[in-house]
């Protein structure tokens, strides 16, 4: 159920949330509406009530349950259609926030259990709407209140109009709203652990995919060049401290320029999610970490890895892309790669870098679709050595 709600709030549309807010809103204003109108002809009930009020509240909760019809149909056609509704929206949660706050006026803002209601669906509009619709939804109804309790002060209205003197003589009327609330109030406790558990288990979906979005490529899905280089500082500082060996290739893909010039760059993304892919099948997960770090530039970290090691990650991605072939306008193409290699002593992350990028430029100048791979050392300057020692 929690994975029906999550998908739900992902990918709903405007028109979606606000269909679904009427059909959640619409049951409460019918149950009071039933209650009221049924009451009027029940003869014991009817002394307890004030009909011209009952009457002028069915009148408003009918109005908005008719706003709600209007606004369904109007909607339902193009309901996946994901273009924002900010009018509709905010129509539909001051609707809800004038239905609610009426029956409260005419109960008693003290005594009726749509106070409950009305606190309860603020956090659920939140969740379904936007905040701004709901806030404006709720100041609407908040000021409803302030009228509804500036006139109760000055003497202009009856506190709880739509019930008679009669209601409150015994306590029947506070028996009753008693009953009222307490059926509400467990209902709201349910309601209120459902809603915080799809608001935080959306606050941890929404902050694990921030997080991840922040360390990733947006076209090819890799570690994105920021996170790489994060991972490789901190890879450089553990090969110094343990002697791991430890390998980084840099890679280039060969005449891609000439590729997004003949085939466009659409199919220029599609070869880069390609090279993507055929990395990342052949990655130690998570110990290995493939990147894209620039255009058509793409790179591997290889911990714990030496030279042969990484030649041999390099000969199967090679091979692997030599079986893949692009297609395009009815014709068909493969794409090499270029690679420079380096296995580290001891480097620091700059150097490492600069030596990846000068293998991968010797075996561009070797006329591409190769490897030139080395194992470098960091030499430390005199003044180092001498202050080490």
């Amino acid at each position: 159920m929690l994975q029906i709600i999550r998908n739900f709030l992902i990918h709903a549309t405007p028109a979606q949330r606000c269909i679904l807010v009427v059909c959640l809103d619409s049951p409460f204003l019918l149950a009071f509406m039933g209650a009221q109108s049924a009451g009027l002809f029940v003869e014991e009930w009817r002394q307890l009530l004030v009909p011209k009020y009952i009457i002028a509240a069915n009148v408003v909760l009918g109005t908005v349950l008719l706003v709600y019809l209007i606004t369904v149909l109007r909607l339902w056609r193009n309901r996946k259609n994901p273009t924002p509704l900010p009018k509709t929206t905010i129509l539909v949660a001051t609707c809800a926030g004038i239905g609610h706050a009426c029956e409260a006026f005419l109960g008693g803002n003290l005594t009726y259990p749509s106070n409950l209601v009305i606190v309860g669906i603020i956090p659920i509009g939140i969740l379904i709407l936007d905040l701004r619709s709901v806030i404006i939804g709720a100041a609407v109804g908040l000021s409803f209140y302030a009228v509804n309790d500036m006139a109760i002060y000055a003497g202009l209205l009856d506190y709880a109009p739509g019930y008679s003197p009669q209601a409150f003589a015994g306590g029947r009327h506070h028996v009753m709203a008693e009953v009222m609330r307490s059926g509400v109030l467990y209902v709201s406790v349910v309601a209120y652990v459902l809603i915080a558990w799809v608001m935080f288990d959306q606050y941890d979906y929404h902050r694990t995919r921030l997080s991840a979005l922040s360390r990733l490529d947006a076209h090819t899905g890799l570690a994105n060049r920021r996170h790489f280089f994060q991972r490789l500082e901190e890879e450089c500082e553990r090969q110094r401290r343990t002697g791991q060996p430890l390998c980084l290739v840099m890679i280039d893909a060969d005449h891609f320029k000439r590729i997004n010039d003949t085939y466009g760059h659409l199919m220029g993304d599609v070869v880069l999610r390609g090279i993507a892919e055929v990395l990342a099948r052949h990655m130690r997960v998570p110990a290995d970490l493939p990147a894209r770090v620039g255009g058509e530039e793409f790179a591997i970290l290889l911990p714990e890895t030496d030279l042969d090691g990484a030649l041999r990650v390099c000969r199967r991605v090679e091979k692997s892309l030599q079986t893949l072939p692009f297609f395009c306008s009815g014709k068909s193409f493969t794409v090499t790669l270029s690679m420079g290699v380096v296995e580290s002593r001891d480097l620091l992350a700059e150097n490492l870098v600069h030596y990846a990028d000068a293998n991968l430029y010797k075996a561009k100048a070797r006329g591409r679709d190769t490897v030139v791979a080395t194992v470098e050392e960091e030499v430390l300057p005199r003044a180092s050595v001498a202050s080490l020692a």
